[in-house]
């Protein structure tokens, strides 16, 4: 073991890693999991994360189950978040309308692809009878 490392008046360490760190996976994780949640499901899926397992498994627990998708999103947030809210009145018609608009197109492709994942299920099920 070398000598240098824990001797005393070693302060490296000393406080434990500091607040707000991550390390190498933790930083992936919640990149990968913010790139899912804005991702269009129309799009493909951005080359960095596309292929990995943690992309997948995102995107069949949003196909299979999507409560258990939003639980597990949250999962990942912080206890304490400080949010700043502006509430439906103070949003302008046009602005309400647009927000209102793309609830409905992000239901409609989840919907849609639920839907298409159904029928393809439906096809292989067929297809092993």
């Amino acid at each position: 073991m070398p000598k240098h490392l824990f001797q005393p008046g070693n302060t490296i360490g000393r406080l434990g890693k500091p607040k707000g760190t991550r390390n190498a996976l933790d930083a992936f994780a919640y990149a990968c999991a913010l790139a899912h949640v804005q991702h269009n499901l129309k799009e493909p899926a951005p080359e960095e994360y596309g292929q990995t397992n943690l992309w997948k498994a995102l995107e069949v627990t949003l196909r299979t189950s999507p409560g258990e998708y939003l639980r597990r999103i949250g999962a990942m947030l912080p206890k304490e978040v400080s949010l700043q809210h502006t509430t439906a009145r103070e949003l302008s018609d046009e602005d309400l309308s647009n927000v209102i608009e793309g609830i409905r197109v992000r239901l409609l492709e989840a919907k849609e692809q639920r839907a298409l994942d159904q029928a393809s299920q439906m096809r292989l099920v067929e297809h092993v009878q």
